[in-house]
């Protein structure tokens, strides 16, 4: 059966009707065009517009199209698809020879999107995401499912059209853990105190630019994570952005990763099949693309002005992701339990770098909001002059801010060998 998209981008689809114009009875129907909210999943072989496609996934950010491209929708297993050659020729993105037989690479400068048979991990932009569902191989073609394209593909290459992107007015800073919870140690100091370290100085370049900026905790004490959502959600027009330091008994785990919420329906990053809770809509997913894009922004300043292991863009349903409601996102920066990244955490220097990184990820995030001006790539923040990419909001009167403590003058406990769990 084939569908065609109205002008007005609805979907429109054939169907049996037993009344002749004009409202006379007959036993030979005829087809008239009817209008659907959504895809239908009682067909199993459709052809469907990517415009209707995308806009009936809840994507209705998606701007007209002057003619409709037809695609195949295949449904697998119980779940939508879609294959990878007709996601690159809508994004014109044209097909390379892969690295191996079990990719799907298309490449156009630095636009970039590669998937691997069986796995969730898809690389765009060049950094890495999670899927919510493996790529697949059937009939001779790579499938990637229905879910991704809308709810990571398409807010991952095309920012700028996605909807309800408010300006936030405040950044909610949070530094994890705190007091009786000391967070993930290393042989130089507490995941608590190094966080409160790095949400200092993000503090710092935030405010520089005129940005409203309120902590969840300034000293070294112990904030409830239902708390911590609570403030965010009492703001107008906020961001949140949690802020950790990973850890892991495999001592050799290092790199960057940060987390989202998960969408509903999907399985989180760390697990490989759907759950009962995977299906409860959370608060979190009030805000989910706007967190995803957040959750890009920040990443491809990180990487692009830290060399540090790439371990994805990630999806969770952390506390403090599934009770916010504004735009939310969780950074871990860094194994302490790896010798590596223990040493570059430590250092003072490389902190104020990765804390610049993620104030510049915060500030490309809020351009977006106000101007449509889509983030740099990491690769962007590496090109020589790339510190122009240093963005600044119109300067307002920031709130005076709060006396600033050196990691020294904070609590000087000796940390325990075990890496201790980090939420």
């Amino acid at each position: 059966m084939t569908s065609r998209v109205g002008r007005d981008g609805g979907l429109l689809l054939p169907v049996a009707s037993s009344e002749k114009p004009g409202g006379q009875g007959t036993a030979s129907p005829c087809h008239r065009q009817v209008r659907l909210p959504q895809i239908p999943y009682g067909f199993k072989n459709r052809q469907l517009s990517i415009l209707g496609l995308l806009m009936a996934l809840g994507l209705i950010f998606l701007p007209q199209l002057s003619h409709a491209l037809e695609w195949e929708v295949q449904r697998f297993d119980g779940r939508d698809y879609v294959t990878t050659r007709q996601i690159s020729e809508f994004y014109n993105i044209p097909s390379q020879e892969p690295l191996a037989k079990d990719e799907s690479a298309f490449v156009r400068g630095q636009g970039s999107l590669v998937f691997r048979r069986g796995s969730r991990e898809a690389v765009i932009h060049g950094l890495k995401y999670w899927l919510a569902f493996p790529m697949i191989e059937r009939d001779g073609a790579f499938w990637v499912s229905r879910m991704d394209l809308a709810k990571t593909i398409e807010p991952a290459m095309r920012p700028g059209l996605v909807r309800n992107l408010r300006k936030p007015t405040t950044v909610v800073l949070d530094a994890g853990h705190g007091g009786r919870d000391r967070g993930a140690a290393s042989p130089y100091e507490f995941e608590k105190n190094f966080v409160l370290d790095v949400a200092r100085r993000i503090r710092d370049e935030l405010q520089a630019a005129g940005v409203n900026v309120i902590m969840t905790r300034n000293s070294d004490t112990f904030i409830e994570l239902s708390k911590r959502a609570e403030l965010a959600n009492t703001q107008k027009d906020a961001i949140f952005v949690s802020l950790h330091f990973n850890s892991a008994a495999n001592r050799a785990a290092q790199g960057f990763e940060i987390f989202c919420i998960t969408p509903r329906g999907a399985p989180s990053s760390e697990y490989e099949n759907l759950l009962v809770r995977d299906m409860v809509q959370e608060h979190g997913n009030e805000a989910e693309v706007q967190s995803f894009v957040l959750a890009t922004a920040i990443y491809h300043a990180m990487h692009g002005r830290s060399q540090m292991m790439d371990r994805g863009v990630k999806r969770s349903r952390f506390a403090v992701l599934r009770l916010t409601k504004v735009p939310a996102v969780l950074v871990e920066g860094g194994f302490l339990s790896n010798p590596v990244d223990a040493r570059r955490v430590a250092s003072p220097a490389w902190r104020t770098r990765y804390s610049k990184s993620i104030a510049e990820g915060i500030l490309a995030y809020i351009r977006l909001a106000e101007e449509r001006i889509p983030p740099p790539f990491a690769a962007d923040y590496r090109l020589p002059g790339s510190q122009n990419l240093r963005l600044s909001i119109p300067a307002t009167t920031p709130p005076p801010p709060p006396p600033s403590v050196s990691l020294r003058g904070l609590p000087n406990q000796v940390p325990t060998p075990a890496p201790a769990p980090t939420p």
